[in-house]
């Protein structure tokens, strides 16, 4: 390598003394020779000119680089307290308050039944837990942040219906709904 540039070692030249080079080493050399003139031809501007664009592509990168750090940041926060920025950032929303179509007589007092009974207007998903709301008031309550959350909606509606129903469900009734549950939504099944 050192050779290729024009550099060679006092030893490397004592023992090359009564040797004729070859034309291929020739051709090293004059290359060499040509690597050299051009490398002290570049002026400060000229390479200066030359990485513009790289020098941008560069910065442009770290600035997205960036900004995605800050949105990684406010997914991971998202949905854990009952904040108003942290309420606004969710992967999935489900509007339960028209559960039951408005074609159906008497949808509204069914739907305020529900409600009564514990059923929040809104659920909202996130990366830690869930939130839960009314349209009106907005979120009222976040569930306790936890690793390896996944939202099992079955079991947090059955279990908020089920709390705000006065009348006695036996634990045969319970899973008698958890059963038929799962055959609506058999994703939904325990882990």
């Amino acid at each position: 390598m050192a050779s290729r540039l024009g550099f060679r070692s006092r030893k490397t030249a004592e023992s090359t003394e009564g040797v004729r080079p070859s034309a291929s080493s020739g051709d090293e050399l004059s290359r060499a020779g040509e690597l050299k003139s051009s490398e002290a031809a570049v002026t400060p501007e000229q390479l200066k000119r030359a990485t513009r664009t790289r020098m941008i592509l560069a910065l442009f990168s770290a600035s997205c680089l960036f900004v995605t750090v800050i949105f990684l940041i406010l997914v991971e926060i998202g949905n854990t307290y009952n904040k108003r920025v942290l309420t606004d950032i969710y992967f999935l929303k489900l509007d339960l308050s028209n559960i039951v179509p408005a074609s159906i007589p008497d949808s509204v007092l069914i739907n305020s039944i529900a409600q009564t009974m514990g059923l929040h207007d809104f659920y909202q998903v996130g990366l830690w837990g869930f939130c839960e709301g009314y349209n009106g008031a907005g979120v009222q309550r976040c569930s306790k942040p936890q690793n390896l959350y996944w939202f099992n909606p079955v079991e947090i509606l059955l279990d908020e219906l089920l709390a705000g129903a006065t009348s006695g469900i036996t634990p045969p009734g319970k899973q008698l709904l958890a059963h038929f549950s799962l055959l609506i939504w058999p994703s939904c099944s325990s882990r």
